[in-house]
């Protein structure tokens, strides 16, 4: 034991010889402090996650957004969490779970989606409501009776699925192409492990833009769109550079028939299991 403590003892003793020149071996002049180390120049960062995309084939996504609805004295709240598996390459699939949090009331579904068909799986109950227009119980294109009790895969428009997710605003290499406008106004810093780009624009085309984009089932069919601003931040991993979360603050006001509706919108979404995935299967029930 006694051998031992005195190896390591030695150890750090020589290398703080080391670094500090005292041996000879390494002048001080010579030392670079990791606190010098510049981060990358946005060009720079934006080519290696380019790269980094071109190797990314599958990953988790959780993406959690909170939305707060400002109307004269009233004020509510939603929040929608999206879990879903991604393929990427050779093709785009995903699979997951979607929830919304609305007042006092939950709604969860499974999805499933492609780049030509966008599925949730509902049962046969939420069909049964009146809102839903299926006449006489039956089911789309089938005229099967709907069992209160079964499940359902029904088709969503992809208008619809693009509300939930798009390459635009959560692919790692399509997002870029979503802010690369934004670029002149785009920073790099490093905290720890990973390095940040982020930009924020209050300028109201340039925020409307990425409203759009991340906040449409809100503003899809309002009168008038009013921003404030947007921050987008993208952190990657600094060894890898894969990305590992994204999140979106927005501000805004929309005008609905002259009244203030005033809105803020946080989205955080992260990213795990890189190249990890098992291939993402259709449902056989959807076949």
């Amino acid at each position: 034991m006694n051998k031992v403590l005195k190896w390591v003892c030695t150890g750090i003793v020589t290398g703080a010889l080391l670094l500090t020149g005292t041996t000879g071996l390494i002048s001080k002049t010579e030392v670079v402090s990791a606190a010098t180390i510049k981060p990358l120049t946005v060009d720079q960062m934006m080519g290696k996650l380019t790269a980094a995309s071109k190797t990314l084939k599958s990953y988790h996504l959780n993406s959690i957004k909170k939305q707060n609805l400002q109307i004269g004295d009233m004020s509510f709240s939603n929040k929608n969490t999206l879990d879903v598996d991604i393929n990427r390459q050779p093709k785009f699939a995903a699979i997951g779970t979607f929830n919304l949090e609305f007042l006092d009331t939950t709604f969860d579904f499974d999805l499933y989606a492609n780049d030509n068909e966008f599925y949730y799986l509902v049962d046969g109950s939420t069909l049964l409501d009146e809102e839903y227009g299926y006449e006489e119980y039956e089911v789309e294109d089938t005229g099967e009776a709907i069992d209160p009790d079964g499940l359902y895969w029904i088709t969503m428009e992809k208008e619809e699925w693009d509300i939930l997710y798009s390459k635009g605003q959560f692919d790692p290499a399509s997002v870029l192409d979503s802010v690369k406008n934004y670029k002149k106004s785009m920073k790099v810093t490093d905290v720890g492990s990973q390095s940040i780009l982020q930009f924020t624009v209050t300028e109201p085309k340039a925020a409307k833009a990425m409203i759009n984009l991340y906040d449409r089932d809100l503003v899809m069919e309002a009168e008038t769109v009013q921003p404030k601003s947007v921050t987008w931040k993208l952190y990657v991993n600094k060894k890898t550079f894969q990305t590992e979360k994204l999140t979106v603050d927005m501000s805004y006001v929309l005008v609905e028939s002259g009244e203030k509706e005033n809105i803020t919108t946080k989205v955080e979404a992260k990213y795990t299991s890189h190249n990890k995935i098992a291939a993402v299967v259709k449902p056989a029930e959807i076949e």
